[in-house]
């Protein structure tokens, strides 16, 4: 089976999940990981994040799971391996720490669905702001690290 391109990724997830009736408390879907960066190879998954606000669901685990089952259900099989990570949307714009992981999602994402309109703009944003504060994002093989310019020392970059 033939890699997609990131494009063709991104346009077959906003075409699905666009035209789907998602409930209100999904906020946003952000595509990251291999396939944002345009690294996919034929073993990439797909890497969502679904930001939600006021969700009943509070046990992470479940709430995962429902979040999942929703988000296959839409994109009907399109898509061989689909991985999904959930963020409360406030948490996302404003977080108390900013991890590895989250620092790559702000660096790399491409906004699937944005209900509030925010995200782009936050994104350029955060991105000005690691780069402002020096932070360096270095490749080893697959993987990624980032350097600060003190380490041991806090940067706020909101």
């Amino acid at each position: 089976m033939r890699v997609l391109s990131r494009e063709e990724v991104v346009r077959i997830l906003r075409s699905k999940l666009n035209s789907a009736s998602l409930p209100d408390f999904i906020k946003a879907v952000l595509l990251f990981g291999s396939i944002a960066r345009d690294e996919a190879h034929e073993k990439s998954d797909i890497d969502l994040l679904v930001l939600h606000e006021d969700m009943d669901i509070k046990d992470p685990v479940y709430r995962r799971r429902y979040l999942y089952k929703l988000v296959m259900n839409v994109l009907d099989d399109v898509f061989d391996s689909v991985t999904l990570i959930d963020m409360e949307f406030k948490e996302f714009i404003k977080p108390n720490i900013i991890r590895p992981l989250l620092l790559n999602i702000y660096w790399d994402a491409i906004v699937i669905i944005d209900k509030k309109n925010t995200l782009i703009e936050f994104l350029k944003h955060i991105r000005r702001r690691i780069k402002e504060a020096g932070l360096v994002r270095v490749k080893d093989g697959r993987t990624y690290y980032w350097i600060l310019p003190n380490p041991m020392q806090e940067v706020r970059l909101l």
